[in-house]
This record gives C-alpha cells, sequence and structure tokens, in this order.
C-alpha cells in the first residue's frame, strides 16, 4: 500500500513537472520572452493584487501589443495581463542598493499601468530591447553618448 502510494505521487510529481515545462516552452517560443523581476511602486496593479513594493521572484514576461504579460507560478500556468505605456524616464541602471537579486547588470524601466498604478519591471542589461518590447526609444536614453569624430587638417 506504501509502496502505490509513493508510486502515485511520484507520477503526479512527474506530471507536473512535464506540464510546467510545457507551459513555459510555449510561452518563451511565442516570442520575446524574457526573464524579469517585478514589484509594485505604490498601489498594487487591479489584476494582480498580491503584488508587493519588493521584487518578485524571476518570471517569464513578453509583450503583447502595448500588453505586458507576465506568466506567473511555476506549475499553475497564470499570466497576468498588464496593459502599460512606458514612463518618460524610459530604461534606467538600478541603482546598487536596489540591485539586490536583480542579476550581475540590472536594468529597469518603471509602467504606467492604464489604471493607475506603477510598476517596476527589471531585467539584465543583454534584454534591454524585449524589456520595452514596442516602446523601443525608450531603450536607448540612457546609453553613453558617441564619440565625436576627430577634426581633418
Amino acid at each position: 500500500m506504501l509502496w502505490s502510494l509513493l508510486f502515485l505521487a511520484f507520477l503526479l510529481l512527474l506530471g507536473a513537472a512535464a506540464r510546467e515545462r510545457r507551459g513555459r516552452r510555449g510561452f518563451v517560443d511565442g516570442g520575446g520572452a524574457f526573464w524579469c523581476r517585478i514589484r509594485t511602486i505604490g498601489d498594487p496593479p487591479r489584476g494582480w493584487r498580491r503584488l508587493r513594493r519588493r521584487w518578485s521572484r524571476r518570471m517569464w514576461a513578453r509583450w503583447s501589443g502595448d500588453v505586458l504579460v507576465v506568466r506567473r507560478g511555476p506549475v499553475l500556468d497564470r499570466t497576468v495581463r498588464l496593459a502599460a505605456r512606458v514612463s518618460p524616464v524610459g530604461v534606467y541602471v538600478l541603482p546598487a542598493r536596489d540591485a539586490k537579486r536583480c542579476g550581475a547588470h540590472p536594468i529597469a524601466v518603471r509602467l504606467w499601468m492604464h489604471d493607475g498604478p506603477l510598476v517596476e519591471v527589471t531585467a539584465t542589461e543583454s534584454e534591454r530591447t524585449e524589456l520595452v518590447g514596442p516602446f523601443l526609444a525608450a531603450a536607448f536614453n540612457d546609453l553613453p553618448k558617441a564619440p565625436v569624430p576627430r577634426r581633418e587638417i
């Protein structure tokens, strides 16, 4: 009896792992997906009441038009849709005091939700264009200035 219960638990665990992998692969293969961490600044957005001021765990996200689709939960394949626009600040380097648990060279962008709240999303520097999605001009506001060409004599 005990062995059959253990075997059943093992099969359930194996099935949950396979479902999670298939769901993650389907989300990532949709194109433009990136790892990110999210936190709220002020009140949480309407569609995600449990979002807190601390950085979340790493999640997959991608843009679908001007809606950020975030895949939450490792097994229960929940997605949250955040209709947003990038704040005028654009992409910025995350200060060292805020960069805990956010990777080696984290960058962040603030998103204004259409229903009011402000959300901050961070990703690694290599995912700059995926982070801003359709708001591509925001990705280039903090890049270093181009070198001035030498004067020809």
